[in-house]
C-alpha cells in the first residue's frame, strides 16, 4: 500500500505533549476499592456482551467482524483517543512530528498538542462510552468505568439497568459500524474530504483564537442573562476555520452522526421498553443531566460544538422513531442498504421527504419486493 501523500494542512501535533497534558489535566474519578472497581470492570464487560445481542435481536443488523471491548478509566480513554487520531491524521498525509525523538519540535506543534490533551481531558470526564472507529481495523467499543459509577451514584440510578441501558446504546453504534459494510469507508471519506479541501488562507491558531473569544463574549452575555446573538458559538469555530468545500463535508458528516446518534438513542429504548423495568426513570434523569450542565462545562460545550451533539440526538431520534412508527424497523433498516439513502439533513427535519425519495421512490423495490 502507498504511503499516503503529504497533505501541509494538516496540523503537526507533538502527540507526547497531547498525551502528557491529558494525564495532567484529567480529575481523578469517584472513590473505589480496588475490588469494586473489579466488580464493574466484570459487570461493564457482561453488560455490553449481553446488549450486543439485544441490538442484534432489535435491529436486525448481525456484525460482521468482532470488535473489541474496553473497559478504561479516564486517562487511558484519552490515550486510545490520542491513538486513534494519531493513525488517522498520518493516514490523511500529516508529518509525524514526534516520529523522530531526536527532532526539535516546533512551537505549534507542541502548543497543538497541549490543546489537544486540554479537550480529551476535559471530555474524559464526560464520556461514558464511545465505538472508537480510528485505532483498530475493527475499531473498539469504549466504556469509561469512573464516569459511568459517578453519574449512577449522582442521579441515584439502578445500577444494573443504567449499565445495560448506557451499554445498548454504544452497542448501536458498534452495530452501525461493524454490520453495515460501507458504513467505516463512508465516514473515513467523508473526513478524508473534509482535510483535502482546507484552503491555506489563515493560520489555525489566528483563527482558533478568534474564534475562542467569539465563544467567551457568547458565554459572558449568556452569564448577564442575554441570550447571544447569531449562530452558536461551535458554529462560529466552523465558519472562522473552514473554507466552503469543507462546512459541505460537515453538513454531510453532521447528517450522518445525527442519524447515528438518533439511531442510538431510539434503539436504547425501544431494547429498554421489553429488558430495563425502570427505562422511563433512566431516560428522564439522563435527560436533565444532559440539559443542566455547569457554567464551565457549558462554555467548553459550545466551543467544542458538544451543543449540537445535543442536538443531534433530538433531531436523529424524532427522525428514527418517525420512520419505525409509520414503516417499522424493517422500513427504517432501508438506510443501512447504500450511502444514497442516508437521509440529508433537510430530510432529518422532514421525514416524510426522506420516506418519498427512499421508500417510495423509483428505487424502492430494489432489493425489496
Amino acid at each position: 500500500m502507498a504511503p499516503p501523500v503529504s497533505n501541509p494542512m494538516l496540523p503537526s501535533i507533538d502527540w507526547r505533549t497531547a498525551a502528557s497534558c491529558s494525564r495532567a489535566f484529567t480529575r481523578g474519578g469517584p472513590s473505589m476499592s480496588p475490588e469494586g472497581a473489579l466488580d464493574v470492570v466484570a459487570d461493564l464487560h457482561r453488560h455490553a456482551r449481553t446488549a450486543t445481542e439485544l441490538v442484534t435481536d432489535y435491529t436486525g443488523l448481525t456484525p460482521a467482524v468482532e470488535a473489541p471491548i474496553d473497559v478504561v478509566d479516564r486517562v487511558r480513554w484519552s490515550h486510545v483517543n490520542i491513538a486513534g487520531l494519531r493513525r488517522l491524521l498520518n493516514e490523511l498525509g500529516a508529518a509525524e512530528a514526534d516520529a523522530d525523538p531526536a527532532r526539535q519540535l516546533g512551537a505549534a506543534a507542541k502548543v497543538t498538542g497541549v490543546q489537544a490533551g486540554a479537550v480529551l481531558a476535559f471530555l474524559s470526564s464526560r464520556v461514558l462510552g464511545q465505538f472508537e472507529t480510528f485505532s483498530t481495523d475493527s475499531g473498539r467499543l469504549l466504556f469509561v468505568a469512573p464516569n459511568i459509577v459517578d453519574v449512577e451514584r449522582r442521579l441515584r440510578l439502578p445500577t444494573r439497568e443504567f449499565r445495560l441501558w448506557i451499554a445498548v446504546h454504544e452497542a448501536a453504534h458498534l452495530t452501525q459500524f461493524t454490520a453495515v459494510p460501507w458504513m467505516r469507508d463512508h465516514f473515513h471519506g467523508l473526513i478524508r474530504t473534509f482535510f483535502d479541501a482546507a484552503e491555506p488562507e489563515e493560520s489555525s491558531a489566528s483563527q482558533l483564537g478568534r474564534a475562542v473569544r467569539r465563544a467567551l463574549n457568547a458565554a459572558r452575555e449568556e452569564a448577564s442573562g442575554e441570550p447571544p446573538v447569531g449562530e452558536l458559538p461551535g458554529a462560529d469555530v466552523m465558519a472562522a476555520m473552514t473554507s466552503p468545500e469543507q462546512r459541505e463535508a460537515i453538513t454531510q458528516i453532521q447528517a450522518l452522526m445525527t442519524l447515528l446518534e438518533g439511531h442510538a438513542e431510539s434503539v436504547m429504548d425501544g431494547v429498554g421498553r421489553t429488558h430495563i423495568e425502570h427505562v422511563a426513570l433512566l431516560r428522564r434523569r439522563f435527560d436533565r443531566r444532559r440539559a443542566h450542565p455547569s457554567a464551565i462545562q457549558r462554555f467548553l460545550r459550545q466551543l467544542l460544538g458538544l451543543d449540537a451533539k445535543m442536538r443531534q440526538y433530538a433531531a436523529g431520534r424524532r427522525f428514527v422513531d418517525q420512520i419505525v412508527a409509520d414503516h417499522g424497523v424493517t422500513g427504517f433498516s432501508r438506510v443501512w442498504d447504500s450511502p444514497e439513502n442516508l437521509p440529508t439533513e433537510t430530510e432529518i427535519e422532514r421525514p416524510e421527504t426522506w420516506v418519498a425519495r427512499v421508500l417510495n421512490g423509483p428505487s424502492a423495490a430494489i432489493g425489496h419486493g
